[in-house]
């Protein structure tokens, strides 16, 4: 079997503290490396708020890993995902090359413009400053 891309984003309860996120987040690291997986990379893309309320939830921690692994590491995946009540959601996804590289531009194109906001507010904090 051959090893592909995959992407699995799921959401953990915001009630929890963020040690306890970690730790989840950490175990689910895990099981990917224990079936056959190798992590490349982990987002935590914060505190969002839900569209919906999802087990009397009203936002969650959105965590997104990126990994290759076997087809088989995904079934053992969605299991724990399964398993543990503070998981609200999950989604699993197959990314093709195409689609890695059009994120990877993505993610590059959303730093520069972090960076550009966060130098013009420096700016503009500077000549408030020397007007005063």
């Amino acid at each position: 079997m051959s090893e592909k891309r995959y992407e699995s984003t799921f959401i953990v309860s915001s009630n929890l503290s963020l040690d306890q996120r970690d730790a989840i987040v950490k175990k689910f690291e895990e099981t990917v490396s224990k079936n056959g997986g190798k992590l490349l990379e982990t987002e935590h893309w914060g505190i969002r708020r839900l569209a919906y309320l999802i087990k009397k939830n009203t936002s969650g921690h959105y965590i997104s890993l990126h990994y290759t692994a076997p087809p088989t590491t995904n079934a053992k995946l969605d299991r724990a995902y399964q398993l543990d009540e503070d998981i609200l959601r999950w989604l699993t996804l197959e990314m093709p090359d195409e689609n890695f590289k059009s994120r990877q531009a993505m993610k590059t194109r959303s730093e520069t413009v972090e960076a550009r906001k966060i130098a013009m507010a420096q700016t503009a904090k500077a000549a408030s400053e020397i007007q005063i």
